[in-house]
């Protein structure tokens, strides 16, 4: 096709303006896109993203604040605490066997621990994890580091499927462990008391059990807690919760602090 040089080089001066137009269109575009990025990171970093990680948090912390559990000046005492259980040994189970005792009882003594590591007390664990841990060994723990007092978490259950029997129970004996700081059945009665104060369940009775491996050969005061039933619809629901676990993991830490207040105040007067 023939064209003059006028076509020429209106058809090139054409192209050149097309040509800066798809350039600003263009540079228009990145500056757009990178703001919309740069918002997005902001977003990110102090928006939406951040606020749901910041709402996660709060739930989690709504159940458990550590400032609630400074505790000092118990430097010299030992606690043993005990998750009844474990390994081959299941415990009690729901009525409708899928929850079992050994891992009610680990879950609650976990979140003991998290209350318990705010205090300067030395804590000492029988088992931390699923695993088999025979009554002697429990005992000889405790009085192999000398322990101040003995803890033992438990769940109840009732044999009779119509029994009713619901609560907390606190079991002792009264044998060596007692010494003149602290009786078995003066911690067993602040330990029933704390743990129905800040829990749902309500306190079932205080029992003497000379029957009890544990209670018997542990040369401290020693409490087996009983923190509801199995057995029973409500207890179980409330125990296999984490709000029912920490309410009463704050329970017991409060009657051992409270125990062990006690005892300094005995030791003071002689």
């Amino acid at each position: 096709m023939y064209m003059s040089n006028n076509g020429r080089v209106k058809v090139v001066i054409e192209s050149c303006i097309l040509l800066i137009a798809l350039v600003i269109v263009s540079c228009l575009y990145m500056a757009e896109l990178s703001k919309s990025r740069n918002v997005l990171k902001e977003e990110n970093k102090n928006g939406v993203v951040h606020e749901e990680k910041k709402q996660s948090k709060t739930v989690k912390n709504a159940l458990f604040d550590k400032d609630d559990y400074k505790a000092e000046g118990f430097k010299n005492i030992t606690v043993v605490v005990d998750a009844g259980h474990g390994g081959k040994d299941e415990g009690a189970r729901s009525n409708n066997r899928r929850y079992r005792e050994k891992d009610c009882n680990l879950a609650m003594v976990k979140k003991l621990k998290q209350m318990l590591d705010q205090t300067d007390i030395n804590v000492i664990y029988t088992r931390l994890e699923d695993r088999y841990i025979t009554k002697k060994r429990r005992t000889v723990i405790a009085n192999m580091k000398k322990a101040d007092l003995f803890i033992s978490i438990h769940c109840n259950a009732s044999d009779n499927i119509h029994s009713r029997a619901s609560g907390i129970e606190t079991l002792y004996a009264k044998r060596k462990g007692d010494n003149r700081l602290m009786t078995n059945r003066r911690f067993a009665h602040i330990l029933l008391d704390t743990v129905e104060a800040s829990s749902l369940n309500k306190a079932r009775k205080c029992i003497r059990r000379e029957d009890l491996f544990v209670l018997r050969h542990t040369d401290m005061p020693a409490v087996i807690v009983e923190t509801g039933y199995m057995s029973n619809r409500k207890d179980m629901s409330y125990i296999n919760s984490q709000k029912g676990q920490y309410d009463i993991a704050d329970g017991i830490y409060k009657g051992i602090i409270k125990s062990l207040k006690e005892m300094s105040r005995r030791k003071k007067r002689g």
